[in-house]
């Protein structure tokens, strides 16, 4: 089979191209970019024209594109795609009805709320390594004096040019004060997003004179859906991560290790600059392919703390960790529950005094957090692959 790869900055670009080969097919890269993702004409066209003069039987991409569905839909081929990220607006464009889509999404409840519009080809699929990739990598002696930590976070802060929240700067007292109220709340509870069912027409009214918003032209998201999901969920991640990181770095230096020393700082690799994290050692920008496995690896400790958007969804970072051989602790999302063992494969934490109390106890209980952490890649490079993901979407394709 003759399959298309339009990726544009996507993760696992190499891993999913091997996987594909691997499994007998031949995979054309596809660097041309829209404009647009939604309506490109001159995209649409070319592409459609790629398609019938390569023989192309299959397009796939990471994430979902309007404009590619809809090219597939009028040259009758299969459209995969498989979506990493939550939020992700663009799966509630009317396109998700064509005939041609087969959407996989790795977040349970992403997939029940399209599922609810009536879209019947949406389907659950968590994501996936290679494994084999990282069963070969390993750090040099150097290499390992730089990745090694006792705890580490890979991830953005959101702090970059400030968030989409804290741009409103016109919000009134009132739906500032109501909205604080709601993202403190939502804050203590893991497992349940309430955010965007607490905002009335009359918050909305509120947030619309601050930023106003329009839905995108055949676009089937709320309004409250976007400010929930790309406002509000956001800046809670981003406050989250933050006190979490800060608080467990004044934290560390009181702990002594299984191996009898001072537990050293927080290891923090994340594009923004951390200042107000002054007991956090930045460490920069990783290499998602090279360089990240081996901080997996050489962390006694990898932190895992959602981005709040994802409802039930295990993350790329999640199953990136156990892939690699680190041990992950992470807030508990309920898909974990549908592949994994809390304690055997991984370990959660409930909330942020858990989180501490459990960093003390794995680094002080090497062999306890080392099993844990054998068992989470056992799992993950025997049954989340990416040829065993790529099978299982190629069939349903069918």
């Amino acid at each position: 089979m003759k399959i298309l790869f339009p990726h544009w900055k996507s993760f696992g670009v190499e891993d999913i191209t091997e996987a594909f080969e691997n499994l007998g097919h031949t995979v054309i890269q596809y660097e041309n970019e829209p404009d647009n993702y939604r309506i490109s004409p001159k995209y649409k066209s070319g592409l459609k024209k790629y398609i019938r003069s390569e023989g192309i039987d299959l397009v796939f991409t990471s994430n979902y594109f309007p404009v590619i569905s809809d090219a597939c839909n009028d040259t009758k081929i299969i459209y995969i795609s498989w979506c990493y990220d939550n939020p992700l607006v663009l799966t509630y464009s009317q396109t998700i009805f064509n005939p041609c889509n087969r959407i996989f999404i790795f977040d349970s409840q992403m997939v029940y709320d399209l599922n609810a519009l009536g879209a019947d080809n949406v389907y659950y699929m968590p994501m996936a390594v290679n494994e084999k990739r990282l069963a070969s990598m390993s750090a040099t002696a150097a290499q390992r004096e730089i990745v090694k930590a006792d705890v580490s976070f890979v991830g953005s802060l959101y702090t970059e040019k400030h968030t989409l929240y804290d741009r409103m700067v016109k919000l009134d007292d009132y739906t500032r004060g109501y909205l604080e109220g709601v993202m403190a709340s939502q804050m203590l509870v893991y497992g349940y997003s309430f955010v965007e069912e607490t905002l009335s027409p009359c918050i909305i009214e509120n947030m619309q004179k601050a930023m106003p918003l329009e839905t995108n032209t055949g676009g089937m998201e709320t309004v409250a859906y976007t400010y929930a999901n790309y406002f509000l969920l956001r800046k809670i991640t981003q406050t989250e991560r933050t006190e979490i990181l800060d608080g467990l770095s004044k934290r560390l230096p009181d702990i002594i290790t299984s191996d009898g020393r001072k537990a050293m700082p927080v290891k923090l690799y994340t594009p923004q600059e951390t200042p107000f994290l002054p007991d956090v050692k930045n460490m920069g920008t990783i290499h998602y392919m090279h360089e990240m496995p081996l901080v997996f690896q050489n962390s006694k400790i990898n932190l895992n703390i959602t981005l709040r958007s994802i409802k039930n969804g295990i993350p790329l970072r999640a199953i990136d960790i156990m892939g690699a051989g680190g041990f992950l602790l992470t807030n508990y999302q309920n898909d974990f529950g549908l592949h994994f063992t809390d304690g055997k494969d991984f370990a959660s934490y409930s909330d942020r005094e858990d989180l501490y109390n459990k960093v003390e106890y794995y680094l002080k209980h090497e062999d306890e957090r080392k099993e844990i952490a054998e068992n989470g890649c056992k799992e993950v490079r025997a049954n989340h692959t990416y040829e065993k993901r790529l099978a299982e979407m190629l069939e349903i394709a069918q």
